[in-house]
């Protein structure tokens, strides 16, 4: 006699399974962690509101908030205006998200020792 194994493949198998993040979850999702992709930007966010890190191999340090259920910040090497997003998680990683639309994904890990003074640690 043959036995078949059948193997049922669901969608959520490999795929991460976002959950939105809102309003008092957020900050305590920002603070004194780390959002960084591994190659290009890495962003350490502090309880005062500011953040400091690199992106493309230049230093780089703005503001951040929570407005309602968006995470909001400003750069000013980047764009004077503040951006806002959206934010889901799944474990470890995040996606910001404008309109519905991915504009950063990364992992968002716990700082070792929190920057003072502009340089990330």
């Amino acid at each position: 006699m043959l036995a078949a194994l059948v193997v049922f493949v669901t969608p959520a198998q490999g795929e991460l399974s976002w959950r939105s993040v809102r309003g008092a979850d957020l900050p305590a999702l920002f603070v004194d962690h780390e959002l960084a992709d591994g190659v290009h930007y890495a962003y350490q966010f502090r309880s005062d509101g500011t953040f400091t890190g690199f992106n493309m191999g230049k230093a780089i340090r703005g503001t951040w908030r929570i407005a309602g259920d968006e995470f909001c910040w400003t750069q000013p090497r980047r764009a004077a205006a503040e951006e806002c997003f959206d934010v889901e998680r799944s474990g470890s990683s995040i996606r910001l998200l404008r309109d519905g639309y991915e504009a950063f994904s990364a992992a968002l890990t716990p700082v070792k020792r929190p920057s003072r003074e502009g340089s990330p640690q």
